[in-house]
């Protein structure tokens, strides 16, 4: 899989990653001034940056670039990100990656902000509820040998988890993969020598979940055989008619929970990705056009820009594929989105532009405008009024 981007680069690989990341900043820069500006780039401008990408596909040196355009703000921009990033790539050293903590009132904000309130309320009742039948249950003698009551209430507060997609989705995967890993492991069991079979087993299926990581409902499959061997493996008797039940109780107290009325607005939690979304573009266009000469701090801002525009993004669209009852509490966040996307796009072409010219053309300034007042008329459609866009001039 390669490194990662840790926040702290702890190898000489990585240290070699940040430097190339970094880098690859005004590149990307450059790239979306370009594509703002609508104007045909000429062929050679492409040239370069496909060589680089080539170098660092194939771990070699970058070589000789094609020769600048030097005719437009955006490419001039261009050519002096790649001339810096061959240099980093080829050397492996070159700015650290700037990032920035998340302060204790903004995560107070996110834990007690519509979105945490909303999800910890469901969390509460998916809990009260499962735990209330799962002792019922017990008590009542319908578990039989096994004493695992709380699977119960522990299956029903993981299926709450709002990034494992949509709610009727990630219950219905839940509930297949729970059913087929139970069915498969009642078959190895009758067949695997014990405990030998049921400890290879175990190992196979700790291999097996990275792999199934990718899908839901095969995640689900693997980690039931593996929880069930482990059980088995522990001297408990087979569980697997119970575990089934188990998960349908829980899947069901989910989706009941998932649709009860709740106080307050529905759909705190995109309304909290868009509202994070919108303070980060806020922040990233009032430093641009600050006038502030610290590019650092600029591409940090921009990188958290696109970073929380992404998450509002991948939140939306589990809103949408939510049932009608659900995401219709979520009507006209995509549009906020997008013109998110588009003035967080206009800023980063501004930025480029104040660099070459120190100056801002019209349609520059007319662009930002329509954007604030198109970003006006949305915003109380999903999270009530914000502040004015700090607009230039």
């Amino acid at each position: 899989a390669g490194p990662r981007l840790r926040r702290r680069a702890a190898t000489a690989t990585e240290r070699r990653l940040h430097a190339q990341y970094a880098a690859a900043l005004p590149l990307g820069e450059a790239a979306t001034a370009l594509a703002w500006a609508e104007r045909p780039v000429p062929a050679r401008a492409s040239e370069g940056p496909r060589r680089l990408a080539a170098a660092v596909r194939g771990n070699a040196h970058a070589g000789p670039l094609p020769a600048p355009r030097r005719t437009d703000p955006a490419l001039r921009a261009l050519d002096d990100a790649l001339l810096h990033a061959a240099v980093a790539f080829d050397l492996g050293r070159g700015q650290d990656l700037h990032t920035r903590r998340r302060s204790a009132a903004a995560l107070a904000r996110d834990v007690v902000g519509a979105g945490g309130r909303e999800y910890g309320l469901r969390v509460g009742l998916c809990f009260g509820a499962a735990a209330a039948v799962a002792q019922a249950l017990h008590h009542g003698h319908w578990y039989g040998a096994h004493q695992h009551w709380y699977w119960l209430p522990a299956t029903a507060v993981f299926l709450v988890k709002p990034d494992l997609g949509p709610l009727v989705s990630r219950v219905l995967c839940r509930a297949a993969g729970t059913v087929l890993g139970a069915l498969l492991f009642a078959g190895f069991a009758a067949v695997l020598p014990r405990p030998e079979g049921l400890v290879a087993l175990v190992a196979v299926c700790g291999a097996l979940v990275p792999v199934a990581a990718r899908h839901f409902a095969a995640q689900t499959t693997v980690v039931t055989v593996l929880v069930l061997a482990l059980v088995m493996v522990g001297g408990e008797p087979q569980a697997s008619a119970g575990r089934i039940g188990e998960t349908l109780l829980a899947c069901a107290i989910v989706l009941v929970v998932g649709h009860l009325p709740m106080p307050g607005q529905r759909g705190g939690g995109v309304r909290a990705r868009i509202g994070a979304a919108d303070n980060a573009a806020q922040a990233y266009l009032a430093h641009v056009l600050s006038g502030s000469g610290d590019r650092a701090t600029r591409w940090t801002l921009r990188r958290e820009a696109y970073r929380t525009l992404a998450e509002a993004r991948a939140a939306v669209d589990r809103a949408a594929a939510e049932l009608p009852a659900l995401a219709r509490h979520s009507e006209g966040a995509a549009e906020v989105a997008e013109v998110l996307e588009r003035l967080v796009d206009t800023t980063t072409a501004c930025a480029v532009h104040l660099d070459d010219t120190g100056r801002l053309t019209p349609r520059h300034t007319a662009r930002l405008a329509e954007l604030g007042d198109e970003l006006a008329r949305r915003r109380g459609r999903v999270g009530g009024d914000r502040p004015e866009l700090p607009l230039a001039g």
